[in-house]
């Protein structure tokens, strides 16, 4: 199945032992430097969401993980963010829900200068728009009230 050009794919890295979530900031190599985001990107023509977010997760943080480890979270586009005040983010966003029993320590490669697990209220300020998207649909309280569930 293809996908827009301009869909993109990300993950939330939500630790369950300490109920805090992964974001990585923008290196200044990068456009947007200094901006915090989820991890993932650009969905590629030939690629489903699924696999542009597999490839992303090596890329960036130097994790291989496999489909079955990915939970489709959410998908939001067009008018569905319109209402946000995001009304030039007519692209697809895909979020994809990546459980880790514990915090770990991601090997960063050049797109990224720091990492932080953070808590839902402790989030960074300056995030980028899929993330910021992402946050202001409660995709992170979503992902805590699943984990207390299990």
């Amino acid at each position: 199945m293809k996908f827009n050009q301009q869909a993109g794919a990300w993950a939330i890295i939500h630790s369950t032992a300490t109920d805090t979530f992964l974001f990585g900031r923008r290196s200044p190599a990068m456009n947007k430097p200094g901006v915090w985001n989820f991890f993932g990107g650009h969905v590629d023509a030939d690629e489903s969401p699924e696999e542009a977010l597999l490839r992303e997760l090596s890329e960036e943080l130097g994790i291989r993980r496999t489909r079955d480890q990915l939970l489709r979270f959410g998908k939001v586009s067009g008018a569905a963010v319109e209402h946000l005040g995001y009304v030039d983010a007519l692209r697809e966003l895909h979020y994809f829900l990546l459980r880790t029993e514990h915090e770990f320590e991601p090997r960063l490669n050049f797109e990224h200068s720091a990492f932080a697990w953070c808590k839902i209220g402790k989030l960074p300020r300056n995030l980028n728009r899929p993330t910021a998207i992402g946050v202001s649909i409660g995709l992170l309280h979503k992902a805590a009230l699943l984990a207390g569930e299990t």
